[in-house]
């Protein structure tokens, strides 16, 4: 399926994804089970949870980037289906997503200079316990710059692109199904196709074409609809924290943390049912690659072949 760009883009997605996913079961089981019953902070915990933060950070923003990427990708293949820009995107996608991989780390550079660890004394009983944790350097202008970056940059101005690009994709979905209610009640089709296919204009095309291309852009609608739900309220909490600064971010911020942390984990986990829901060709590769069943693969030639010309 990755011999098509659309796919290979969803692929990296996925793989950006998973890997936030699988990094925060060690973290939830040790916040959740083992905290608790030990309160004990030691020091490897401090570290882990620093690598965690910006771990899963940078992970969340390649995954964005790539978000944005494929919504993109997918304006060109609809509005631009064999103009020069549809060519070179054609031909440079994987430098596209190596781009996300390298620019998510420099997006992401304040915070490294943000976050440290602290060390505080308790006493329990006559003893003294040292105990370690993970804070926020607020004496520092980087601070305040940390949270423009990542409230404007790195959450609200994507989330601008991806609502322009979805009322876009919404747009053509509502003119397809217009174009598809016509035909049913007796309209010639070759002569309606040429006029108003959205995925190739100037060319005729068959109506099973015209529905895996609809389908196609309906997944990644709902692709970009659940990344705008997850990652909208984020944006406004990071700007007004950046706006009211420690006050806001101590009593508002940080009482949503498990709330965001947890749209962002569904966000991550939903995109393979949406797949399986919404696309034959990825079920029958997963019955291929699961089941192996040679009348799948004969089939996953087949589709492949016309999903290239239509996505």
């Amino acid at each position: 399926m990755t011999k098509v760009p659309i796919n290979r883009i969803l692929k990296w997605l996925s793989v950006t994804d998973m890997f936030v996913m699988i990094e925060y079961i060690p973290f939830a089981f040790y916040v959740y089970l083992i905290l608790p019953d030990r309160q004990d902070y030691p020091y490897s915990w401090a570290v882990y949870l620093m690598f965690h933060m910006h771990f899963t950070q940078i992970l969340h923003t390649i995954s964005i980037l790539l978000t944005v990427t494929l919504a993109i990708w997918r304006y060109i293949a609809i509005k631009h289906p064999h103009g020069s820009l549809a060519i070179y995107a054609q031909s440079n996608y994987g430098q596209a997503i190596a781009l996300c991989y390298i620019l998510a780390p420099i997006l992401c550079f304040p915070t490294y200079f943000v976050c440290t660890i602290r060390q505080t004394f308790v006493f329990e009983g006559d003893t003294q316990v040292v105990l370690f944790h993970v804070d926020m350097d607020e004496s520092t202008i980087v601070y305040r710059y940390n949270f423009w970056i990542h409230s404007v940059i790195i959450k609200l101005l994507p989330c601008i692109i991806l609502t322009v690009i979805s009322c876009v994709l919404i747009q053509v979905l509502w003119k397809a199904s217009k174009r598809r209610l016509k035909l049913k009640q007796g309209g010639n089709y070759t002569k309606t196709s040429v006029q108003l296919s959205p995925a190739n204009p100037k060319s005729h095309s068959h109506p099973k074409t015209d529905r895996r291309a609809d389908r196609t852009t309906t997944l990644l609608v709902a692709v970009l609809l659940l990344f705008l739900f997850t990652e909208f309220p984020q944006g406004i909490l990071g700007l007004m924290s950046g706006m009211l600064e420690k006050c806001f971010f101590r009593r508002c911020y940080g009482l949503f943390g498990e709330v965001m942390d947890l749209l962002a984990l569904i966000n991550a986990a939903i995109g393979f049912v949406l797949y399986g829901l919404m696309s034959k060709q990825f079920r029958t590769s997963f019955k291929s690659v699961f089941f192996k069943t040679p009348t799948h693969r004969a089939e996953i030639t087949r589709m492949t072949g016309v999903t290239t010309t239509c996505v």
